[in-house]
């Protein structure tokens, strides 16, 4: 049996990415992409949800709790005219209710307008100086804008109204992260975790800074996001990938499968489950499907397509190893691992 060097085949698979799982209203959506029954499922309830509220609009158009509901409706769905249009009549109807102008400020956000939405925020939080929650969209805000002094001003605000605010010790762990301090972002996180077992982002931020650290630890945190979110796309990916770094690659592969069976177009996980088979597995015909699945998905994935010729190259499957290193040199010029490729297959004597 013919085994190979991990070395020479594509680097993607060393440390877990550092991702900072920073969301508020539509700065994450569009990234899971579920099955099409499922997301089809989603969007009808949506749907059915503003028809509903459109009708009870219709009935008690004086009602500014119906016009925010749907806004927020609106937003979560993309639709940004309707929901500024919505909000700016809840606004109307009631021009002291703080969640109008966080919604205001979530809008305003999207459409580039950074000022108007701090100066919304800010409203908020004048209509409400005992909540935390606009000083935590504040501190997002500015985390996002990487203002780190202003975000720990606001993040410090926070826990001072709300000591026990889950996202606020999130904030500051990410805070922490960004200003170079790992240590203690990682503390903070924890904390956040712990006030809150529910907070997928402190969860899946925790976990993606100890998996870059060599802590199995990460796991347990990837597990928790899994609970917290079930069969969420990136928790499901990020367990996967860090079992596979632990070596766990049975629990890995199955982790992987499940990915692919909720959802349409992951092609990461069809390649890093291929590359078990090839490398660590040596199940050639397993990695074949995997990889000619990813690149199904990716045609132009240049990794995948030189993997695959990779194994064909094991299974001794030589001209059709030859097809798939030639591909990986026109998607990539001079791709040293494919030219590696050829050189072996020249040295190599078989029959036409």
């Amino acid at each position: 049996m013919i085994r190979f060097q991990k070395q020479l085949f594509s680097g993607m698979l060393k440390m877990l990415p550092v991702v900072v799982f920073l969301s508020a209203v539509l700065w994450s959506c569009g990234n899971n992409k579920k099955s099409p029954d499922t997301a089809y499922e989603k969007v009808k309830q949506e749907q059915d949800s503003i028809q509903l509220l459109t009708g009870l609009i219709a009935k008690d158009s004086a009602n500014w709790e119906l016009f925010s509901e749907r806004a927020a409706l609106y937003l979560k769905n993309g639709r940004i005219d309707p929901a500024f249009r919505d909000v700016g009549q809840a606004i109307d109807l009631n021009p002291n209710a703080p969640v109008n102008f966080i919604m205001l400020g979530d809008i305003y956000f999207v459409l580039g307008k950074v000022d108007n939405c701090i100066s919304s925020y800010k409203k908020a939080e004048k209509l409400e100086p005992g909540s935390d929650k606009p000083l935590l969209k504040l501190a997002e805000t500015y985390l996002m804008l990487q203002d780190f002094n202003k975000a720990e001003t606001y993040i410090g605000r926070a826990i001072a109204v709300n000591p026990n605010s889950s996202m606020a010790f999130y904030f500051k762990g990410i805070q922490l992260m960004e200003t170079g301090d790992t240590v203690r972002a990682i503390t903070q996180l924890r904390i956040a975790a712990n006030l809150d077992s529910s907070n997928y982002r402190a969860l899946m931020q925790a976990g993606s800074l100890l998996s870059a650290m060599g802590d199995t630890l990460s796991d347990e945190y990837f597990k928790a996001a899994l609970k917290a979110r079930p069969d969420d796309e990136q928790a499901l990916y990020y367990l996967a990938r860090e079992l596979q770094e632990q070596g766990r690659f049975d629990e890995a592969i199955e982790k992987y499968e499940k990915v692919n069976v909720l959802y349409a177009g992951n092609k990461m996980a069809y390649y890093n489950e291929g590359y078990i088979y090839l490398v660590e597995k040596q199940e050639y015909g397993n990695a074949v499907e995997a990889f000619e699945q990813a690149i199904a998905i990716d045609p132009s994935f240049v990794e995948a397509v030189y993997n695959l010729g990779r194994t064909f190259e094991a299974m001794q499957r030589y001209k059709e190893a030859r097809e798939q290193y030639k591909m990986a040199l026109k998607l990539k010029t001079n791709y040293p691992l494919a030219i590696d490729g050829l050189n072996r297959l020249d040295a190599i004597q078989y029959p036409d």
